[in-house]
């Protein structure tokens, strides 16, 4: 949980792309996904917390989250293959850092990380309307 970044301010990026490029609306559009993802995770971890404490019930998706963390570790340890979640995560923040980056100023990086996205066919669909408006 302390890993987790905050969310991104959603008035403050909506009120900074003033001029809506196709690009500032992916850059938002992501942001806005990444934001539901991460409040996902913040919850499932503090009731994952509860459950362990013995203070909340541990439903049937709980004892999933909490299954799949712990066979990613045992499976990671084996040497045979890495250790999924740790590899998920860490992809998770190098692609909320790279939003973090994009949605500083709304300038386009130079490379992007197309997988990391969503919805990578926005991003497509993007590079189509803003090289028609040329």
């Amino acid at each position: 949980m302390e890993k987790l970044p905050e969310k991104f301010n959603m008035v403050d990026l909506l009120g900074r792309a003033e001029e809506r490029t196709p690009y500032q609306v992916v850059a938002l559009q992501e942001c806005e996904r990444m934001n539901i993802l991460t409040q996902e995770i913040r919850r499932s971890l503090h009731q994952l917390s509860l459950g362990l404490k013995g203070e909340l019930t541990m439903t049937g998706g709980t004892f999933r989250m909490l299954f799949f963390w712990t066979l990613c570790q045992t499976v990671g340890r084996s040497g045979r293959t890495p250790p999924c979640a740790a590899l998920w995560f860490s992809d998770l923040l190098l692609r909320i850092k790279e939003l973090e980056a994009w949605s500083a100023d709304f300038v386009l990086p130079s490379v992007v990380w197309l997988a990391g996205f969503f919805n990578p066919q926005s991003f497509l669909t993007a590079i189509m309307q803003a090289m028609a408006r040329r």
